[in-house]
């Protein structure tokens, strides 16, 4: 089948359709632990199929890859962890070196 939709051409923008809309759709990076990311690859699917289905409409589609936004959800994970701690800190309370030092901490403990 894919050597079909290749043959077919149905990978790239048909050159009579310049005029169609473009399609566009950032794709994230992988998370930096195994947990955080899967569900970017549950996504990662979901997001193919789209783009897929845009090209195959004639739409000049890009799916363009390396949105860095992973550093905010391994951040929102190592604050919870110091708001369980007892006495329970926040990442303004540590300072931010001491808290990018908990940081790569977390990520030696968890990811991999």
């Amino acid at each position: 089948l894919y050597a079909w939709w290749d043959a077919q051409g149905l990978f790239a923008p048909r050159e009579d359709d310049a005029g169609a809309a473009p399609f566009m759709m950032a794709m994230p990076p992988p998370n930096v632990t195994g947990g955080l990311h899967m569900g970017h690859a549950m996504f990662a699917t979901v997001e193919d199929i789209v783009a897929r289905y845009n090209r195959m409409l004639g739409r000049p589609t890009l799916w363009l890859p390396g949105t860095d936004h992973a550093g905010i959800a391994t951040q929102l994970l190592v604050e919870r962890a110091l708001a369980a701690e007892r006495p329970p800190l926040s990442r303004r309370e540590l300072g931010r070196d001491a808290f990018v030092q908990r940081v790569w901490q977390w990520k030696r403990e968890k990811g991999g």
